[in-house]
């Protein structure tokens, strides 16, 4: 089907890709270098390419300003931040290690940047806006994951933390042969996905979470049907999936995930859990719509209890309050065999790789136990410290696997 351009910009007669090309290979030379520390508009009308560029046109295009320095993947760049005060440097994050980038720019630049991320990732519908967007913002525009302030939350300037999501995933095949988890573990966490249990993905920041959930969507996605709820378009899509973004002001988290089972769904994939939805996902896991998510936390343990409590959040949203009662409700969901919960921790080895540390299975326990209490799981893999390998410690206890894994 036939588009036509908006008059104003059928009139300019711009090329646009050949003008961002332009802008490209200006930083990739080495000659942008002069100029960052000058308002966008003036080093435009200094280097006379796009210096007559119409606004509406300026902001929609597929160009980052200085963050152009770092997007090839050659360089290694996994995050760029920039944290307020105007003459403060980049500060990214290359090849595992947090650096000084020692670049400084024209705050004009930043404001740049952050207009750029707003208009590409359509968290911004009107690009004439003076002050666009709220104080605080986030989401992905061109395979990058960013959060983003202004003043007065950031009093000293707008800040920036951007996160490079690869071209392409690794699969579980790519994390196997690059010694993240070994075969074996694979094997048994792609059995378990493909016989109904749950899946919670335990790790810190930057521990490789989304990752290794990627990884299991891809493999899985290719007989199942995926429903995904995100706050930004990360995981990549399989052939039958449904992608939710979830937007504040329209619903939330615990809401999509309801919404999610009128869509039919083999799996619900929740990009991140922290909150009530942790409820609503284990509501579903036991009528038969078994969930993959992530959680922040730094073992087996830590991960149960705080999935523990955001389910606590969301049962109280739904009823008068929490209390014993409401615990022994969460904790017969958790440790349900309706649910056959796997957590796999995820995190950075002695030698700094990344690495599964260790898979449990949750066991069944009912409605016994005090809120907060000690979760009974039976450990499946365990990292060792001195060989540097992912051991078998255990064989499944759950009616999917039993006997046989």
């Amino acid at each position: 089907m036939h588009t036509e351009l908006p008059a104003e910009l059928c009139q300019t007669e711009i090329d646009v890709p050949a003008l961002v090309a332009d802008l490209r290979m200006l930083v990739r030379s080495g000659r942008m270098r002069n100029y960052w520390h000058l308002p966008p508009a003036e080093t435009f009308n200094l280097l006379g390419i796009g210096h007559d560029l119409p606004e509406h046109v300026r902001a929609t295009l597929d160009w980052y300003g200085p963050l152009e320095i770092w997007r090839d993947p050659e360089h290694g760049v996994s995050d760029i931040m920039f944290n307020g005060p105007p003459h403060d440097p980049f500060f990214i994050v290359q090849h595992g290690a947090m650096l000084n980038s020692g670049v400084h720019v024209h705050s004009g630049w930043i404001e740049w940047v952050r207009r750029q991320l707003l208009v590409r990732s359509g968290k911004l519908a009107h690009i004439y806006n003076a002050e666009p967007g709220r104080l605080l913002a986030q989401g992905v525009a061109d395979r990058m994951r960013f959060a983003v302030t202004r003043p007065p939350i950031t009093p000293y300037g707008i800040s920036l933390s951007v996160r490079m999501l690869p071209e392409r995933w690794p699969t579980i095949d790519d994390m196997v042969h690059g010694g993240t988890l070994s075969r074996e573990a694979a094997d048994l966490l792609l059995e378990a996905l493909a016989c109904g249990a749950s899946v919670l993905v335990a790790g810190r920041t930057g521990s490789g979470k989304t990752t290794l959930t990627a990884a299991l969507t891809q493999a899985i996605g290719r007989s199942k049907r995926l429903v995904l709820i995100e706050d930004g378009g990360e995981l990549p899509r399989s052939m039958n999936s449904v992608h939710i973004e979830v937007l504040e002001e329209e619903h939330t988290f615990s809401q999509a995930v309801t919404f999610a089972l009128r869509q039919k769904p083999h799996y619900i994939v929740v990009g991140e859990v922290r909150g009530g939805e942790a409820m609503a996902m284990l509501q579903a896991a036991a009528t038969g719509h078994p969930g993959i998510g992530t959680i922040h936390a730094g073992n087996v343990q830590g991960a149960l209890r705080n999935l523990e409590r955001m389910a606590m959040l969301g049962l109280a949203s739904e009823s008068s309050g929490a209390g014993q009662a409401a615990a022994q409700i969460v904790r017969s969901l958790i440790s349900s065999d309706m649910v056959n919960l796997i957590v796999v921790h995820i995190g950075m080895a002695a030698n700094g790789r990344r690495t599964i540390l260790a898979i449990d299975e949750v066991l069944r326990q009912g409605s016994h136990g005090q809120s907060g209490e000690h979760f009974p799981t039976n450990p499946l893999f365990q990292h060792d410290a001195v060989s540097g390998a992912l051991m078998r410690v255990g064989n499944v206890n759950a009616a999917w696997g039993l006997g046989r894994l």
